[in-house]
């Protein structure tokens, strides 16, 4: 059978204006499954060979360009790392806070409770507490000890912290994908 004319012989003179031309069917069916395997090959190879050949340019041309990414991108990191390390010293000073608290409430209570203020971790926090609200009130004291009140109320604040921080590092991410 060639061409596009008809099984049943029909004799239809506009399929015999085709008949030079393959059946388009058969030009599919007739490539074997290698062949179609070196032509993706080719085309995937030659489309990284053009990618890598623009990256060179820009690299080579732009040197600037990757140097301020590059230069963007460990600053970030070393915000995130400083961030971090902050959030654990601030939960770890609580914690002992806390604990010293406890120690001194199961005493005989001769001194005055433990002061957090001038404390590094809780001076490292005291900038980061909000202006209103129930713990505004720790932002300006000048002694607080660390009861289960202000024990919850400074844990609660540390996690809104870092919650913010986490919030913000994620719209910096899709920014810069942008």
């Amino acid at each position: 059978m060639s061409g596009l004319r008809p099984e049943n012989g029909t004799g239809n003179s506009d399929y015999g204006r085709f008949s030079h031309l393959p059946r388009v069917d058969a030009t599919i069916n007739s490539m074997s499954m290698a062949g179609m395997g070196i032509m993706g090959l080719a085309a995937g190879a030659s489309t990284a060979g053009i990618l890598g050949v623009v990256r060179l340019m820009t690299d080579t041309w732009f040197p600037w360009l990757n140097a301020h990414t590059e230069h963007r991108h460990q600053m970030l990191a070393s915000v995130y790392s400083r961030r971090a390390e902050a959030i654990k010293q601030w939960r770890e000073g609580l914690a002992s806070a806390r604990d010293e608290y406890r120690q001194w409430a199961a005493g005989p209570r001769n001194n005055d409770p433990p002061n957090i203020v001038g404390d590094a971790w809780f001076e490292g926090l005291r900038p980061n507490l909000p202006d209103i609200g129930e713990t505004a009130k720790y932002r300006t004291a000048h002694e607080i000890s660390c009861d289960n009140a202000t024990v919850t109320l400074l844990s609660l604040e540390i996690g809104r912290v870092e919650q913010q921080w986490t919030d913000e590092a994620r719209n910096n991410r899709r920014r810069e994908r942008s």
